[in-house]
């Protein structure tokens, strides 16, 4: 075996384990909200030895790393637009209701017909202004 199959295979067996630490992280923010009675160190004691498993047994979790590698991939793809939809929907839709309920107008649309300035008529094109 050359160095470079060994670094190869310790880099796939890392990245099998560390697909497996997601939920535990998830069940650790869990138990810090109190939603699940489990104490966030024992998570903490819990993620080394959930790496470990995944690196020593990288064929028992083959697949389950290839099902997150697809969610990664597809929720990738499609993150900026979440993103952006979060934000409009959590942050410019309710400050539009909020500004309309306090009657505050931030583009004048009260004026009717066009919103063109009329000119003042200034002479020469050397003068514009």
């Amino acid at each position: 075996m050359n160095p470079p199959s060994i670094a190869r295979s310790l880099r796939n067996r890392f990245v099998i384990g560390a697909s497996l630490l997601p939920p535990v992280a998830l069940l650790m923010i869990a138990s810090r909200w109190g939603w699940v009675p489990v104490s966030p160190r024992t998570c903490l004691v819990v993620m080394p030895l959930i790496l470990g498993l995944g690196m020593l047994f990288p064929g028992a979790f083959e697949s389950w790393h290839r099902w997150i590698s697809r969610g990664q991939a597809w929720l990738g793809g499609r993150l900026v637009f979440l993103l952006l939809v979060g934000v409009y929907g959590l942050v410019v839709i309710p400050l539009a209701f909020l500004m309309r309920g306090l009657g505050q107008r931030p583009i004048d649309l009260s004026r009717s017909g066009t919103s063109w300035v009329r000119s003042k008529g200034y002479g020469s094109l050397r003068d514009p202004f």
